[in-house]
This record gives C-alpha cells, sequence and structure tokens, in this order.
C-alpha cells in the first residue's frame, strides 16, 4: 500500500470512527427519544399556541397536558397491528423450510460477485413485499455465504457485503412500509387529520395501487437498487489481500444454529403429541389461505390494507412453521423485538395530541406553506423526514404524529397525497442506512462493528439522495 493509500484509509477511518463514536456517545436508546420529543412539543405547544401547561381555558382551549392525555390511547390499535408486521416477518424467516432454502441458496455463490449480486438481490425483493423478511432472510443469507465462502476458499470482504446489503431497504419502498399501509386502510389518514381542509381532502384510501405500486415508484425502485449495487461494486475491495472475511465468532453462531430443529420432538402424551403434530397448524393455515386467495383474486393489491397483511403473513407463518410448537417457539423468539413499539406507542400518540388539540398542527403546516409550493412540497417532505429520522428512527410511529400537518399542507397546496406518502417514506430509507438503529440486528447477529459498514452506506446514502430529489423535483 502506497503513502496516499496509508492517508486515504486513515481519513475514511478517522471519520467514520468519529461518526460512530458520536452516535455511541450521545445518541440515547428509543424509549429516552420518545421522552425528549414528548417534553419538546409540549414546549413549542406552550410558546406557539395558546394552550396552558396544566388547566384548561375558559374558552374551551385545552391544556398541554389534557391534549397529551387526551391522545395517548389512540394509537392502540396501530401499535398492535405494527407489533404483528414485525413478529409475523420474523416468524417467516426463520421457519425450518425458509432457514433451510437459505442454506442452499449460500451454497451455490463460488466467488464473492456470485454472492454479492444473490444476496443484494433476494434481499431487495423480500424487502419490497416485507421489510421484516426482507431484514431477516438477508441477514441469515450473509452469515450462510460467509460461511459457505470461507468453506469453499473464495475470498469475500464481508464488511462491503453486509453494508451493501443493509442499503437495499433503500430502494424497497414496497407492501409492507407503514405510510402507504395507513394510506390503504379505509379511515386511517382521516382519523389523523385535524383541520377542516384536510378531512374534506384527504379520500377515505388511498390503494397501493396508487402509491407504492406506481410506475413511477417501481422505476424508482429499480433505478435505486442501480445505484445500489453499482457504488458497492466500485467500493468493494477487489485485492484477495484486502478482503476481510466474516469473524470466527460468526462462524460458530451459524454451525450452533444449524442445530436448532434437529433435535426430535417428545411426543410420549396427547398434549406433546398434539403440539408437535402438523394437523391444526395446516387446517387453519389452510382455510386463511383460501380466504386471502379469494381477496386477492377478486380486489389484486387494492384488497392489501394493515389487517389484511397480517392476516395474510400469520397464515403463511402457520403454513411455513408446521406444528403449533415451532410457530410457539418462533414467535417467542420475535417477540422481544416488539416492546418498543408496544411500551414506545402510547407516548407518541400523546404528541400527536398535543400537536393535534393544541394547535400546534396549524403552526407547523404555516412553516411548511411558508418554504413550499404544490410541486416542491413531496421534495421538502422528503428532506424533512430525512432529517428527522437521524433524531427519531421510527418510520410508523414519527409519521403518525407528522401526518396531521402534513396532510394539512397537502389540502391547502393541492399535493398528491399517494406521492407525498412515498416521499415521506424514502426519507426515512435514505438516511436509515447511516443510523445504528435499525441496522443493530445486522451487527448483533453478523457479528461486526457498525463503523466497519459505515464508509460503504455513505456512499449510497449520497447517491440515493441525488436519485429521490431529481424524481421528486421532475417526474413526481
Amino acid at each position: 500500500m502506497n503513502k496516499n493509500e496509508v492517508t486515504e484509509s486513515q481519513n475514511t477511518k478517522s471519520f467514520s470512527d468519529k461518526f460512530v463514536r458520536f452516535f455511541d456517545r450521545y445518541t440515547p436508546n428509543a424509549l429516552v427519544f420518545a421522552f425528549i420529543l414528548s417534553i419538546i412539543v409540549a414546549v413549542l405547544a406552550l410558546i406557539f399556541t395558546k394552550s396552558p401547561l396544566f388547566l384548561d381555558t375558559a374558552e374551551g382551549q385545552l391544556s398541554v397536558m389534557n391534549a397529551w392525555v387526551k391522545g395517548f390511547w389512540n394509537l392502540l390499535t396501530f401499535a398492535m397491528q405494527m407489533s404483528l408486521i414485525m413478529i409475523t416477518g420474523n416468524i417467516i424467516a426463520i421457519s425450518p423450510p425458509v432457514q433451510k432454502l437459505i442454506r442452499k441458496l449460500a451454497l451455490i455463490p463460488n466467488n464473492w460477485f456470485q454472492a454479492y449480486a444473490m444476496i443484494l438481490v433476494i434481499a431487495w425483493i423480500l424487502s419490497f413485499i416485507h421489510w421484516g423478511i426482507g431484514m431477516m432472510v438477508c441477514i441469515a443469507l450473509l452469515r450462510n455465504t460467509l460461511t459457505a465462502a470461507k468453506e469453499k476458499g473464495y475470498p469475500i470482504h464481508a464488511p462491503a457485503l453486509i453494508a451493501c446489503a443493509y442499503c437495499t431497504a433503500i430502494p424497497a419502498v414496497g407492501i409492507s412500509q407503514a405510510a402507504p399501509l395507513y394510506g390503504a386502510t379505509p379511515g386511517y389518514l382521516l382519523s389523523l387529520c385535524i383541520s377542516d381542509a384536510s378531512k374534506a381532502y384527504v379520500a377515505n384510501s388511498y390503494p397501493l395501487s396508487s402509491s407504492v405500486l406506481t410506475w413511477w415508484n417501481l422505476l424508482q425502485c429499480v433505478v435505486l437498487f442501480a445505484v445500489v449495487f453499482v457504488v458497492g461494486y466500485l467500493v468493494m475491495p477487489k485485492n484477495k489481500l484486502k478482503m476481510e472475511g466474516g469473524s470466527e465468532e460468526l462462524f460458530a453462531d451459524v454451525k450452533h444454529t444449524e442445530t436448532m430443529y434437529e433435535t426430535k420432538p417428545d411426543r410420549s402424551t396427547f398434549a406433546q403429541w398434539i403440539n408437535h403434530s402438523r394437523l391444526l397448524s395446516y387446517i387453519i393455515g389452510i382455510f386463511g389461505a383460501i380466504w386471502c386467495i379469494k381477496l386477492y383474486a377478486a380486489q389484486g393489491f387494492n384488497g392489501l390494507t394493515i389487517n389484511n397483511f397480517n392476516f395474510t403473513m400469520l397464515m403463511l407463518g402457520f403454513l411455513l412453521c408446521g406444528t403449533p410448537e415451532r410457530f410457539s417457539q418462533a414467535a417467542v423468539a420475535s417477540v422481544s423485538a416488539v416492546w418498543g413499539v408496544i411500551i414506545q406507542f402510547p407516548l407518541y400518540a400523546g404528541i400527536f395530541g398535543i400537536i393535534a388539540y393544541t394547535g400546534l398542527s396549524d403552526v407547523i403546516a404555516n412553516a411548511f406553506m411558508a418554504i413550499s409550493t404544490t410541486h416542491t412540497f413531496p421534495w421538502v417532505a422528503y428532506i424533512y423526514s430525512a432529517i428527522l429520522n437521524m433524531a427519531v428512527p421510527s418510520g410508523g410511529s414519527k409519521f403518525v404524529i407528522e401526518c396531521p400537518y402534513l396532510m394539512d399542507v397537502a389540502a391547502r397546496l393541492n399535493v398528491d397525497v399517494p406521492k407525498l406518502l412515498v416521499a415521506y417514506t424514502y426519507g426515512d430509507q435514505t438516511t436509515n442506512i447511516i443510523q445504528p438503529f435499525w441496522a443493530l440486528p445486522y451487527l448483533a447477529m453478523c457479528h461486526i462493528d457498525f463503523k466497519k459498514l459505515l464508509p460503504y452506506t455513505m456512499f449510497v446514502c449520497i447517491g440515493a439522495l441525488v436519485v429521490c430529489s431529481i424524481f421528486f423535483l421532475t417526474i413526481y
């Protein structure tokens, strides 16, 4: 390595180290974010509205406290829906048939490029269908492919491979994303509208065929995937001496995981027999699958709401796990990931209450009106979403508290709501890849530090920012 290469490597390492160190030192957990955001919004309501802190006014203006409590339980249904999206995705990804298929796929590549192309394409397609399945299958495929690469003896650079696979979330703005699914669920967006203008403007529902399944979004997904693929290929080390394979901890963990379903179940009692029988799971799963087939045959993707999506994934989980015992084990392994949704969503609903019932929504909407036009507002919402996502990395709950003023601006400027939902979602996805929050499953299960991924994800993030801006300012 020459002097220039050493200097460049040191600069890159210094930047990534500082970036990661900043997040390590100053980024609290997600619950603290919800606390801080609650306080900030309450203070803003006190400053910019006529709402007092504790007591309602004689004119009927709600206090900040009462507005907070009034909204606190508004999102219980949605919290359950989002929990099921996360749980069912993980259940399907770790089911025995899927894990068996992943191990077979991992043995196909014979060089790093074949492995790179296979993982990125599979992760992208699955994430478009269900971001939870895409993430978990991608992680399992990464783990098994890196292990197979070691066994076959071909070199592969694990940090770049994992980083680029993680980046496939950007071009996967598909049918399981929160904001478009809210729009597709009858009455949901309307329930979040506060102003008379937005209530009159926003439709009862916007089917996915008008948002994520339109030609312009599908084209944007393809172009963004090409950006991820090409940028990843260009930054991938080609010199075998510079390639860093998976860690020994990863290889040992993969071998241990392979034995999870090898133990024969105990069927010595009736209870154990029925627990491990496929009969009931197949009866329920097939019965539900028939309903899903009838629904989508009659309505296509227009029938895909949050509830119908979760029902479909739940039935698929029953069929893939095979037995009630395996499904229960997979569910237990998946539930730990959703505690944040269950606990934090009441807090975000409280924030929604402050914004909606104190008049703060009008203040924020007026600020957006001052810097936006009908043509530019989707792009403004994209940039706003991308920036705020760095502090509050939770697209679903974040959108709920922002929906009142976003829909108000859309109504005033006559902005196409489905395009706004898609633009907002891309903002989240763009900066997710340079923020450690959503990378945690990759880091833990692939046994790697975030600072090793960041130099690669930064390049992709910049490319995605440019491409998305072009789309929102020209095609949208």
